[in-house]
């Protein structure tokens, strides 16, 4: 009896088909993003800052370096990560949705300005880059919310980073000129409380059924949790944790960039003709596989100093393929 003549690969037509792991890190981040904005983990900054906000610079823009760009030409807020997905309540509060930017006291209509000063909005990155450059002594503010907990990838992020302490004591810093933080670019800034997602090698593969060759795959994911006092490390990975044996669909990450229906542009700026999370598992052209929380387990808490506490999550996926 002879074997089979089959030396091409099994489950795999295209190079270009996103592998599982990938696939997982896109979706945990949405899953975890959609959930947090659900239960109401955003922040709405309103300009002029009122109430226990009153006299912070929260509202405010400042000009930040960017060799990409000439000087004058990225601002920035004192948070990133602002929300742009539509849909989101939580108690009857929803978060702001850019309206437009006050310059000098004159306000300039979003999504990209009008007459003299045009402008595109970065949304991860929390800035402004403007058409042209503006007068270091220029006074820019502007409406808008923010996630209070970020969620980034690891695969994603620039080969260095640095934790940023106390993001949200903007005076003195905020102020800062060519020192500090803030003059660090804001993609190489994370800012706390936030959650890293992280693929291991701890997987493992199980036949599914008889006459086939699918599998159940399990694959471990490490979901490192950052805050700034143990309280907001606590209650994040009870958020976690408390997931376990829980079902969430997939998405197809390939399709939705290849129909360009993700809902931010490459540049971080809004896609009108984009979907948000739940009209991607919703949608049969981009629904994909389905993932099961099989378990999640607490596997290391440290508290370094007062200003940083973190702990490290081990989530168990399991996906049939």
């Amino acid at each position: 009896m002879s074997c089979e003549n089959n030396i091409t690969f099994s489950n795999v037509s295209n190079i270009g088909d996103i592998s599982l792991i990938n696939q997982l890190e896109d979706n945990l981040k949405s899953f975890f993003d959609w959930g947090l904005l659900n239960i109401g983990a955003f922040v709405n900054i309103n300009a002029p800052t009122s109430g226990i906000q009153q006299g912070a610079l929260y509202h405010q823009l400042r000009a930040t370096d960017d060799p990409g760009y000439a000087n004058g030409r990225v601002w920035q807020g004192f948070k990133k990560e602002w929300i742009w997905e539509t849909g989101v309540s939580y108690t009857g509060q929803q978060p702001i949705s850019i309206s437009g930017i006050n310059i000098n006291n004159t306000f300039y209509p979003a999504p990209t300005g009008s007459g003299s000063v045009g402008y595109k909005i970065n949304y991860p990155l929390g800035r402004v880059i403007f058409d042209r450059s503006l007068s270091s002594s220029a006074n820019a503010n502007i409406s808008y919310s923010y996630r209070w907990c970020q969620v980034h990838k690891a695969s994603a992020s620039p080969w260095w980073t640095e934790l940023q302490k106390m993001s949200l004591d903007t005076d003195p810093q905020f102020k800062q000129k060519d020192k500090g933080d803030y003059n660090i670019s804001a993609n190489q800034r994370i800012q706390m409380p936030c959650i890293i997602i992280e693929p291991t090698a701890r997987s493992n593969m199980t036949p599914w059924q008889l006459g086939a060759t699918n599998f159940a795959i399990d694959q471990d994911i490490l979901c490192h949790v950052f805050a700034e006092n143990a309280h907001d490390k606590n209650k994040l990975a009870d958020i976690i944790r408390l997931q376990k044996h829980k079902t969430i669909p997939l998405y197809d990450s390939i399709k939705l960039a290849k129909d360009a229906k993700y809902g931010l542009k490459y540049d971080g700026s809004i896609n009108q003709s984009g979907l948000i999370y739940p009209d991607f598992v919703k949608n049969d052209n981009y629904r994909s596989f389905k993932c099961f929380f099989k378990d999640i387990q607490i596997i290391d808490m440290e508290s370094f100093n007062q200003n940083l506490f973190w702990c490290t999550i081990r989530l168990t996926t399991e996906v049939i393929r």
